[in-house]
């Protein structure tokens, strides 16, 4: 049997990993010869879309699972989704990461989603522009790097027309193996963002609550915009509520800017050779 749906899923607080996915669902919709299924999008950013608009999978769908790697690991933010439910859905881990590592987040993701009743087809890592570093990997994914994501897509469906070609009364359960990954290594300690973003100016703000709105975590107080001190370790450093903030009130300090700028330019000199995309299937 054949997979009826493919939703390209994304978790993109910056847009570099809603680039990948993107690029990735091109390939998809083009399709190939004897399989073009449908294909939809799904943004897991929020709390809100997670918890009340996850998508009802099932055992011939496809999810190309795209999401950032924070600090070797994968985001800590949608941990807890007991709403999740793979129901058996075939998934293909995208990894996307600033030109540094990947470490434990590849196989943390997989181990999630293997939980979630989800089938582990197999693994993409991408390349995306640095989220503090702008000029690591800068303007990655680039049309190369796209073009070679668009095929890695229209691979996954080869490699599933293969399976349901040589096993045509099986179910894709069945026909397809999966990708074996590391469940037993303890994983590395969770990293801790360098500092939380505030609004720099509370004259200037417009409290328009984008900021609370777009938070993976839901940390971010609606009435003051800013973030609790009790809350402060839930938030990974993403991003997301600077890159929402249309006037730019909202962001770190000169000094928290300056020690971060001078921890990431050791980080780009060790990784400013550029790596490659990777796919590896079942």
């Amino acid at each position: 049997m054949l997979i009826d749906r493919v939703f390209c899923a994304y978790f993109s607080p910056t847009g570099g990993t809603k680039r990948v996915a993107m690029a990735l669902q091109r390939g998809f919709i083009e399709g190939i010869e004897g399989l073009t299924p449908s294909v939809l999008t799904y943004n897991f950013l929020t709390p809100e879309r997670r918890a009340q608009k996850v998508p009802q999978f099932t055992a011939n769908d496809l999810v190309i699972f795209t999401y950032p790697v924070f600090f070797g690991r994968m985001p800590w933010a949608y941990q807890e989704w007991p709403e999740l439910k793979g129901n058996g859905a075939q998934a293909v881990v995208v990894s996307v990461y600033g030109n540094r590592a990947i470490e434990d987040a590849e196989r943390e993701t997989m181990a999630f989603l293997s939980n979630h009743g989800f089938k582990i087809l197999g693994r993409i890592e991408a390349i995306a522009e640095h989220s503090q570093e702008r000029t690591l990997a800068q303007g990655r994914p680039n049309q190369e790097d796209k073009d070679e994501l668009k095929l890695m897509a229209k691979k996954i469906l080869q490699r599933i027309k293969q399976a349901h070609d040589e096993h045509p009364e099986q179910p894709l359960t069945e026909s397809l193996p999966e990708l074996p990954f590391d469940r037993t290594t303890p994983l590395k300690a969770k990293g801790k963002a360098p500092a939380v973003p505030a609004p720099l100016s509370e004259e200037a703000c417009e409290h328009c609550d984008h900021c609370a709105h777009m938070c993976p975590c839901g940390i971010i107080d609606e009435k003051t915009n800013k973030v609790a001190p009790e809350d402060y370790d839930k938030c990974m450093g993403c991003r997301a509520c600077m890159h929402v903030c249309h006037d730019g009130y909202r962001g770190f300090s000169d000094e928290v800017n300056a020690a971060i700028a001078q921890r990431m330019a050791m980080v780009k000199a060790a990784n400013s050779e550029p790596k490659p995309n990777v796919l590896q299937l079942a």
